[in-house]
């Protein structure tokens, strides 16, 4: 497959590009190469990730999931906008993907999925000296986000998927624990935790929350009262300014203003609901705002592909994608990241999300390029009467 018949299909010249959206075939052929085809420490059908502690120069090897599912999940929403060459690429890059996430897979039959494989002896930040040391003692317990984003891209039989959504309800703030790492103000939102463990305390992420909910309006599933309680509370944190001024305390894995518009993008593009269609205006004259105040590529890229998403007009913004695309690996812009400690209550949250020795990012080359073809396509392939 990776031999004459993708080169048949996407044979790029080396010379600089005339027209951005002629990035978009060396952007499916560069997915193609990254995905791996054995299993060694990266799964089967995944894609490389990175982690970096604070900014330590060393980039440790990080087997995770999350960017695999948001690779499959990306190109799955972007299918109707392809071309039939497109989707044959894509439809083997998703394939591939999917064995993957068997690794993964809870090993007592639950639908979820951990951010690290479940192998026989599951390891806490693999290739960290020290903590993968706490591994048995520390290791995390399946997630909703992760969860959320394979089974919205496993394309699952309603039933399944119902079964699924059922399974989410036993981990709600106030269902058999209460949130305290949060505001006074967010504490009585019957909203989703981030986490399917038991004994993990309860954890808001306003990312988690909307990923979440797009896994439910993916399937068209009829919203539970965690999932109201949860759009609620979105609703609230984009009215409290929270999403701008503390994006960090919201958002303990996402942390970035670009990121969360960038979640609640896509979340509104998987079904219209009228109270976030109503705060569009302020979140579209965020993003602009946001645009011209960065100078980094990457987060220039998610803010563009939120504004294409809300359909607002970018004629003006003279972005080149071909300088962007020379400027995709520079690790000057984290998506995803996290602190430990986090997780717990408020005193401790706040103090570690100050520490510059607790916070950990995730990198993945593979991912960026699939955020910058998600903007071509966006771009160069929106049906003209959504504009």
């Amino acid at each position: 497959m990776r031999n004459g018949f993708i080169i048949s299909i996407f044979c790029c010249s080396s010379q600089l590009f005339a027209n951005d959206s002629l990035l978009i075939p060396k952007l499916f052929q560069k997915l193609l190469y990254k995905q791996q085809l054995e299993t060694n420490f990266f799964k089967q059908g995944s894609f490389e990730s990175y982690r970096q502690h604070h900014n330590s120069r060393d980039f440790k090897a990080d087997n995770n999931i999350f960017f695999t599912a948001l690779i499959t999940y990306t190109l799955q929403n972007l299918q109707a906008l392809l071309t039939e060459d497109e989707k044959i690429v894509t439809d083997t890059i998703i394939n591939r993907a999917r064995k993957s996430y068997s690794y993964y897979k809870n090993t007592a039959g639950r639908l979820s999925y951990n951010f690290w494989p479940k192998d026989d002896k599951p390891v806490f930040f693999p290739n960290d000296i020290i903590l993968s040391r706490f591994s048995k003692k520390l290791a995390l317990p399946d997630d909703l986000d992760d969860s959320g984003l394979i089974l919205a891209s496993l394309s699952l039989p309603d039933s399944i998927a119902k079964k699924a959504h059922q399974v989410m309800q036993e981990f709600v703030n106030g269902n058999k624990h209460s949130i305290k790492n949060t505001k006074t103000k967010y504490k009585n939102f019957k909203a989703y935790s981030t986490w399917y463990g038991k004994k993990m305390p309860i954890d808001f992420d306003f990312g988690v929350h909307c990923n979440i909910l797009s896994f439910v309006n993916h399937y068209k599933l009829n919203w539970s009262k965690a999932d109201s309680a949860t759009y609620l509370l979105i609703l609230s944190m984009i009215d409290d300014q929270m999403i701008f001024q503390n994006p960090k305390f919201i958002s303990p894995y996402y942390a970035n203003s670009a990121v969360l518009l960038y979640h609640l993008a896509r979340l509104m593009s998987t079904n219209k609901m009228i109270e976030l269609e109503s705060r569009k205006p302020i979140l579209i004259a965020a993003a602009k705002k946001l645009f011209y105040e960065t100078d980094v590529y990457l987060e220039k890229v998610v803010l563009l592909n939120s504004l294409l998403k809300w359909n607002a007009d970018i004629t003006h913004y003279g972005f080149n994608a071909t300088n962007a695309s020379n400027k995709l690996y520079l690790s000057d812009f984290v998506y995803y990241h996290g602190h430990l400690f986090a997780h717990l209550n408020s005193p401790i949250k706040t103090l570690a999300s100050s520490l510059p020795q607790t916070e950990f990012k995730w990198f993945s080359s593979a991912f960026n390029d699939c955020l910058l073809l998600e903007y071509l396509i966006l771009k160069y392939r929106k049906p003209k009467n959504d504009h």
